[in-house]
């Protein structure tokens, strides 16, 4: 398989009152083109910080990040932020979106001002229509977003995170902000989009939303100390399967000290 995400010796360190906070130490993982990988550990164990230096949000102190081959470490701040545009999406636990703006204005938005593929806007303006049908919000795309529900807004925050096609998605917390049942319409797009090839690295603390991954990487204290592989969460398994999933995500996150 290809690498669309490879993890070599990365490094955070803070500083806060003189003193050195070593949040990330020596971290390496590969994430292959095609899986869905989540990361797990306790409050405070460096999984948001790890998904914002292997984006490229934030710079790693030590290490490199390489992105489909590419070393983005290596990379100047513009060509960084046009990774982050053209080649990469991203969905967070608050859906920030542009209150001035539709739901569909706000979904368009980074395919507008990206160049990759030189589409016009009426191609643009359609994959996004296909986009919001394939995700089952087509009848809220005039809506405000204040006028919508938050699986819906999540949904549609999916829908711009795939505008510009990219190779990788990465989330922080997708469900964090939701109900039971939006949580589980929104796992069940994002499993839909990876069965379709689409590569997505979660950070998550719900084991519901770990047991569709098709691996987990557990982090405590800046380390990464263990993986649990599941295999690939087919878009049509009966009930008992996640549950079955669930239960092997429980005994194992029993095991790492959960």
């Amino acid at each position: 398989m290809t690498e669309a995400l490879a993890v070599k010796d990365l490094c955070k360190t803070y500083i806060t009152n003189k003193r050195q906070n070593n949040v990330l130490k020596n971290v390496n993982f590969v994430i292959e083109q095609g899986e869905m990988v989540a990361v797990m550990g306790p409050s405070g164990s460096g999984k948001s910080t790890l998904l914002y230096n292997v984006s490229g949000m934030d710079r790693p102190t030590a290490g490199k990040v390489l992105f489909t081959g590419r070393d983005i470490t290596a990379l100047k701040e513009t060509q960084l932020a046009e990774a982050r545009l053209n080649d990469m999406g991203f969905i967070f636990q608050q859906m920030h979106m542009l209150k001035n703006l539709s739901v569909m204005d706000n979904i368009l938005l980074p395919a507008y001002q990206s160049k990759k593929g030189n589409r016009t806007r009426a191609e643009i303006n359609a994959y996004c229509k296909e986009l919001m049908r394939k995700l089952e919000i087509s009848e809220i795309a005039d809506n405000d977003i204040t006028e919508v529900s938050g699986g819906q807004l999540q949904r549609a925050c999916i829908c711009r995170s795939l505008m510009n096609q990219p190779d990788i998605i990465f989330a922080d917390e997708p469900t964090g902000a939701l109900n039971r049942s939006a949580s589980e319409e929104v796992m069940k797009m994002l499993n839909k989009l990876n069965a379709e090839g689409t590569t997505i690295m979660l950070v998550t603390h719900d084991m519901k939303v770990a047991a569709n991954c098709s691996r987990i990487i557990y982090i405590e204290d800046g380390n990464i100390k263990g993986e649990l592989s599941l295999g690939k969460m087919g878009t049509d398994e009966p009930g008992t399967v996640l549950r079955d999933r669930e239960r092997k995500v429980n005994q194992w996150l029993t095991e790492m000290g959960w």
